[in-house]
């Protein structure tokens, strides 16, 4: 099997964990008497049983890419007092198979030049629209070449950037083994990180973070022995002129996680939901994690965890956005929550939430749509902004979004 259908099979199944938490149960729909905060993405739609393809707040409008007919489709939107407006549609240049990421404002398409062999990129513009297609500037074919020559190529899985320039995290497949690289350094050539990675278990939940002192880090779920999504949460801090690893791959202590986010602010830390369904942070050089959210049985109702969606530094705290069974009265309601503690997430306080979509139309608890399936969200300046898809919608479900207002 190839690398590419490969990686998009491993990433359709992360994707599909997103679906576990949602389909325990329905909880009851908000007062009739309130507006709901959720609205349809502008006519979206997304095949049953596909992931988002992409999302991410870029150009300041959050990004919705989905597989509608097996073809694949961008929409963007802009925020305005507490919604979503400005709608724009654009086909992607590319079929559906596979996700495409965004890294630093531009789309990856999943193709190579075929002059330079490069990858090719498109700009997402404040317009909503897709600019002309160009490659990456990053020679990375010839930069793995030069420490790996045995390698037929390497996929881009995702990058940051690094000051003038974009370090991109690329792997490759030879012989049924998984290799792991990051490029490029300023002399052009990658960084082998294979040695850090078990060559048939699969990097999940990968992040590369800058932090505000320049240094930088690569993260990942490591799944080895633990099944598809399941594993230790690592990070690995990279020499920023060589991508040259500086240190482990430290593991959080005695921690087995489901899914893991990165957050950076003067230092980069992991952000984990724990196999058990708390939510923790870790850096390396701490002795244990700090606890930001407990696991909390309700009783007859079942103990669902919380399920963590996103991380980030907001107001001078370590900011923290999941999905949690809020019982009112006896009845379990689901909510979208944002808590921010401090720089490590301690004493984190509920700075806003907003009750999850159960049912499309909102408030109509007998609605033929009523399973919430992919749910992504991604902080912005005007809040944490979500979107939700369903399940039990026929051939393909609508896209809802909602904008979570945040407290300072």
């Amino acid at each position: 099997m190839s690398r590419s259908i490969r990686t998009g099979l491993v990433l359709l199944l992360v994707c599909s964990a997103s679906a576990l938490f949602a389909a325990t149960a329905a909880g009851t729909a908000p007062s009739a008497k309130s507006r709901s905060p959720w609205q349809l993405f502008g006519g979206a739609k997304l095949d049953i049983g596909r992931p988002l393809l992409a999302f991410d707040w870029a150009a300041n409008r959050v990004w919705v890419a989905t597989a509608t007919n097996d073809v694949p489709i961008m929409w963007s939107a802009r925020a305005s007092g507490g919604r979503l407006r400005g709608f724009v549609q654009t086909r992607i240049p590319a079929d559906a198979g596979r996700l495409f990421p965004i890294v630093a404002g531009e789309l990856l398409l999943p193709k190579l030049d075929s002059t330079t062999g490069r990858q090719v990129t498109t700009t997402l513009l404040d317009t909503g629209r897709l600019g002309p297609e160009k490659t990456v500037a990053e020679d990375v074919a010839a930069g793995v070449k030069q420490v790996r020559p045995e390698l037929p190529g390497a996929g881009i899985l995702g990058g940051v950037r690094l000051g003038g320039r974009v370090v991109w995290l690329v792997e490759s497949n030879r012989s049924q083994k998984n290799y792991y690289l990051a490029c490029c350094g300023e002399s052009g050539a990658a960084s082998d990180l294979s040695r850090f990675f078990d060559p048939q278990a699969f990097m999940l939940f990968v992040h590369l973070g800058v932090d505000s002192r320049g240094r930088l880090w690569v993260a990942w779920l490591d799944t080895k022995g633990y099944g598809a999504v399941r594993g230790r949460p690592r990070i690995l801090e990279l020499d920023p002129s060589t991508l040259a690893p500086r240190s482990s791959a430290a593991a959080i202590p005695g921690l087995i996680a489901d899914r893991v986010e990165l957050a950076c602010g003067t230092s980069c830390r992991l952000v984990a939901q724990s196999a058990a369904g708390d939510i923790v942070s870790w850096a390396p050089g701490e002795r244990s994690t700090t606890h930001i959210l407990n696991h909390v049985s309700h009783g007859k109702f079942g103990g669902d965890s919380a399920f963590l969606l996103a991380a980030t530094y907001r107001g001078g705290g370590l900011a923290v956005a999941y999905d949690a069974n809020a019982v009112r009265t006896g009845v379990p309601r689901y909510e979208f929550r944002v808590s921010r503690g401090d720089a490590r997430g301690a004493n984190a306080q509920v700075i806003g939430a907003i009750p999850r979509a159960e049912t499309w139309p909102p408030q109509n608890v007998t609605a033929r749509i009523n399973t919430p399936n992919n749910v992504s969200a991604a902080f912005a300046p005007a809040g944490l902004v979500t979107v939700e898809t369903f399940l039990d919608a026929g051939g393909s479900s609508p896209v809802v979004a909602a904008i979570v207002p945040l407290g300072r």
